[in-house]
């Protein structure tokens, strides 16, 4: 028996225990492991280990910065409802911070560093542990671990909540369980046959080797991905935009201990003569098969499952995901019903590139290509990075690149809004309370978020129980026990303030978790059903930077 399969054998016997314990057993259990790795390397790897009735699987957490940790939160909270997570232990490196207001990695008083381990049942138990690192030099040592249930708040607690979820858990099918060979053809079943499956595997290994003897695909991941998907488009387009090409989106978001959901190679631009020279020998490889009798749909299902794997590793799952999309053939006819049209219609170089932007709905744009005859076609929605919309416009109009504003804009941004099944804002303005149709408790914890927020600015705030609009000193002030809620009638201009309350024996405690404008919140990775549910880690968490803080001190 060779060491590999040793290997597989034993991680699957430790996979199998793990599901059979208990929580505070598991917990002990990851404990021990974490000081193991500590102290062989001075580091840990972060990342969730999760237990379902019949398997427990690993997702690293290799999310690079604050706004790619926000855009997993619904992620992985679809993913562990969908396949059935009952237990969850999530372990990590973190700084512990001072200042209030300010996330201890904002923070430059911060002053200890510390090893995580958090676990979280199902409608059950939760626990936290921590151990402080001592470092000496090169030298780094693990402190005694301390246990708790008293857990701090956090999104990284609330990923087996259903929340505000965009699908039923009765509408959904069971996931398969899939085994390892599933996994080596990236569960592509949708050849007629077996034999079929086996011919399109038999591809996919032959385009494997490929990109490595002939392309050199390491050298340039990004433009090896672009290459391939070109081809893969044009397969489609042959096949005739067959259905279901979408399922691969979701199939990328549900394994993300499959998948990297980010980037694992460093960024850089892809060398457009790697990607003209890739692309045409793709183009025969494709051509090469299909002379020699292989079926449209093998070809597919081999370009499609190299499309996966190298795309996984050079943008991300998560991006990749969002990109299948964009790219799927019902997708783009969903555009033609609103009047637009897909910018993966026009070939790779074509067009000039455009950012649609309005005012009021600002970060949010559209970005897409004109062709030579000035017709618009449309990639997707994206959120600027720039603080204002100022300051964005003079970017933009230094990059090169068209620049669409005003109603033209906001139609288009509206329309994009349409296709991706967000509400539109009503007519009449409504209240989140209306919508949510709050309860006694519900407006208890507004009346104290209201409070409590009032005294961190040093502002008076007198509540009225008969009027109760969350508005204090010009911002409105929500609760958000599970993030940030926005719905659709909220203004884009307005700043949403979030509050948690912590409800203790002592009292009542609450925090101010941050801000943002409504534009800011009102992006398509924070939509599930009816509202926008933002969660923490994508609010702004620097109060001095709060715009107009200035009134409250006069």
């Amino acid at each position: 028996m060779s060491n590999r399969h040793e290997r597989r054998k034993a991680a699957a016997t430790s996979r199998k225990k793990l599901v059979k314990l208990n929580i505070d057993q598991h917990l002990n259990d990851m404990l021990r492991r974490v000081r193991a790795e500590f102290e062989r390397t001075g580091e840990i790897q972060s990342g969730f280990e999760c237990a379902t009735d019949g398997e427990s699987f690993h997702v690293p957490a290799n999310w690079p910065n604050r706004s790619a940790k926000a855009a997993v939160y619904a992620v992985l909270r679809d993913s562990f409802r969908r396949r059935g997570v009952n237990r969850y232990l999530f372990a990590s490196e973190a700084w512990v911070g001072k200042t209030p207001g300010l996330l201890p990695s904002d923070d430059p008083d911060r002053s200890t560093e510390r090893v995580q381990v958090i676990a979280v049942e199902r409608n059950g138990p939760r626990r936290y542990a921590f151990a402080e690192i001592t470092r000496n030099g090169g030298t780094a040592i693990l402190g005694q671990w301390e246990v708790t249930g008293d857990i701090p708040p956090g999104w990284l607690f609330e990923l087996l909540e259903e929340g505000h979820s965009d699908r039923a858990p009765k509408e959904e099918p069971p996931l398969p369980k899939l085994s390892a060979q599933d996994f080596q053809s990236l569960m592509y079943k949708v050849p007629a046959s077996e034999a079929e499956f086996r011919e399109s595997f038999e591809i996919y290994d032959q385009l494997g080797a490929l990109l490595e003897d002939q392309i050199n695909a390491k050298s340039d991941p990004q433009g090896t991905f672009v290459a391939l998907e070109s081809v893969l488009r044009s397969i489609v387009k042959d096949m005739g935009s067959p259905k279901g090409v979408g399922q691969f989106a979701r199939f990328l978001r549900d394994h993300p201990d499959k998948f990297p959901m980010f980037s694992t190679v460093p960024d850089q631009v892809p060398s457009a003569r790697h990607v003209c020279s890739c692309t045409a020998t793709l183009r025969r490889f494709s051509c090469e098969k299909r002379e020699v009798g292989h079926t449209p749909s093998a070809i597919f299902g081999a370009f499609m499952n190299m499309y996966l794997y190298m795309g996984s590793q050079a943008i991300g799952a998560v991006n990749l995901a969002d990109r299948i999309e964009n790219w799927d053939p019902e997708h783009q006819a969903k555009l033609r019903q609103v009047g637009l049209r897909s910018s993966f219609e026009l070939d790779d170089e074509e067009g000039h590139v455009f950012i649609a932007l309005a005012a009021d709905r600002y970060p949010r744009g559209v970005m897409g290509r004109r062709n030579a005859v000035g017709d618009l076609f449309v990639s997707r929605v994206v959120a600027l990075p720039q603080d204002d919309f100022a300051t964005a416009v003079d970017n933009i109009k230094q990059s090169g690149a068209e620049l669409i504003l005003g109603s033209e804009a906001k139609e288009l941004l509206c329309k994009m809004d349409q296709v991706k099944g967000v509400a539109p804002r009503p007519d009449k303005p409504n209240e989140i309370w209306k919508v949510q149709n709050w309860g006694e408790d519900e407006w208890v914890n507004q009346a104290t978020a209201e409070l409590i927020f009032a005294q961190a600015m040093n502002v008076q705030h007198v509540l009225d129980p008969t009027h109760l609009d969350g508005i204090v000193a010009g911002y409105r002030v929500r609760c958000a026990p599970d993030g940030l809620v926005l719905i659709p009638s909220d203004s884009d201009e307005d700043i949403f303030v979030a509050v948690r309350i912590i409800k203790e024996l002592g009292g009542v405690l609450g925090e101010v978790l941050g801000w943002l404008r409504g534009s800011e919140g009102k992006l398509p990775q924070f939509y599930q059903k009816n509202y926008w549910v933002i969660p923490p880690e994508a609010l702004h968490h620097d109060m001095e930077e709060l715009p107009g803080k200035e009134r409250c001190a006069n």
